[in-house]
């Protein structure tokens, strides 16, 4: 089968790009025929994978987006591709994926002063590939997602599907990396301490909660440390925040790493008390290194944990509640089992189940086409 992956950033990192990458790898592993349309690509997951590269003349990002969209359309129109499977951003398509809530919902949580172009042109583009006729099916990586898609554009419920995200469950493990979290303590100068390390990880402090992190943690009534990795343009304003809460000395901003794994191990409760995710891999991640996790019920990950693993927070911005958390979590760091109970649950997700899921969507798509070819 001819299969066509469409997104216009293919790379190492993101939620989408990691989704396209695994999935490009496992297609063609099954001597599926791969090709990724895309703006701009790195090495590909797999050798036999192809690259379409389109990029038309444009200006700005809501133009390069708009343009990218109306390429594909053209591109798709002169190819034989038997399937087209678009990640977002475009409206050609037999199966689309939305993997970061819909733009609709989006924009409706923002005031219209802080909406750009780029909004509206990506709004556009959503509603374009919604339409009527211009899909088989839409997958959605969380039931959150979902029931966005349906409110928004009124796709069928017959013509829609959850298929939560994946942990890659051999990268993300305490047992490969060996002493690897211990080494990182010392580095740290946490290899001595008896406080708990509690982990905030994510790109997008606002969104992603650092704010309530760090009230909560000034909240604590024990000692403990607070590693924070990843990156923000507010940055400083964050870190003048844990000043003002006299918390700085036990908060370290780390920046972006490469290797994620070793603080999720590292720590004793990851959290992301959440304001908008529509999945988060991470929470899956930390789980894997058999690591409990504090969330919201505003992330699509809290649809997959259980009490037994994770505590979901009712309000994103409830500092006392999350620091109530913070404590019940550090008084069972050591607890027998909650490691391997946190292992297993990420384990029922694990890539190559999540992949197989996919894949049968794709078939499924593919003979309701063949059946049905001029239906979008």
């Amino acid at each position: 089968m001819k299969i066509a992956l469409v997104h216009m950033r293919h790379a190492a990192s993101g939620g989408t790009e990691r989704f396209l990458n695994a999935l490009s790898r496992y297609l063609a592993e099954r001597s599926e025929d791969v090709t990724i349309i895309c703006r701009s690509h790195v090495a590909p997951s797999h050798p036999a994978i192809r690259f379409v590269r389109l990029r038309p003349l444009s200006v700005g990002k809501a133009q390069r987006m708009w343009r990218f969209a109306r390429a594909v359309e053209r591109h798709i129109r002169a190819a034989d591709y038997d399937l087209v499977y678009g990640l977002g951003k475009t409206w050609t398509h037999d199966l689309l994926r939305i993997g970061g809530g819909t733009v609709h919902h989006h924009l409706a949580a923002k005031p219209q002063s802080q909406q750009r172009r780029k909004d509206r042109i990506a709004a556009r583009i959503e509603a374009k590939a919604m339409a009527p006729g211009a899909y088989y099916h839409v997958v959605s990586n969380s039931r959150q997602s979902d029931r966005e898609i349906a409110e928004a554009y009124g796709v069928p419920a017959e013509r829609r599907s959850v298929i939560h995200n994946f942990v890659d469950t051999r990268r993300f493990d305490p047992a490969r990396l060996g002493d690897e979290p211990h080494e990182l303590a010392r580095e740290l100068g946490l290899e001595s301490a008896k406080a708990p390390t509690f982990l905030f990880l994510g790109t997008g402090y606002e969104r992603k909660g650092l704010a309530a992190a760090l009230k909560a943690f000034a909240l604590l009534e024990s000692d403990a440390t607070l590693l924070i990795v990843g990156r923000d343009s507010r940055q400083a304003e964050y870190e003048a925040l844990a000043r003002q809460l006299g918390v700085a000395e036990r908060c370290r901003f780390l920046g972006e790493q490469s290797a994620p794994e070793r603080y999720f191990a590292l720590a004793d409760c990851y959290l992301l008390p959440a304001r908008y995710e529509p999945f988060g891999f991470t929470v899956l991640e930390a789980l894997a290194c058999g690591t409990p996790v504090i969330t919201t019920r505003h992330c699509g990950a809290q649809e997959v944990v259980t009490p037994e693993v994770a505590t979901v927070l009712e309000r994103a911005d409830d500092a006392r509640a999350l620091a109530d958390a913070m404590t019940y979590w550090a008084a069972r760091r050591h607890a027998p089992g909650l490691g391997q109970r946190c292992r297993a649950l990420a384990l029922s997700l694990d890539i190559d189940a999540v992949m197989a899921e996919n894949y049968r969507c794709i078939l499924d798509v593919y003979r309701q086409k063949q059946a049905h070819p001029c239906q979008t």
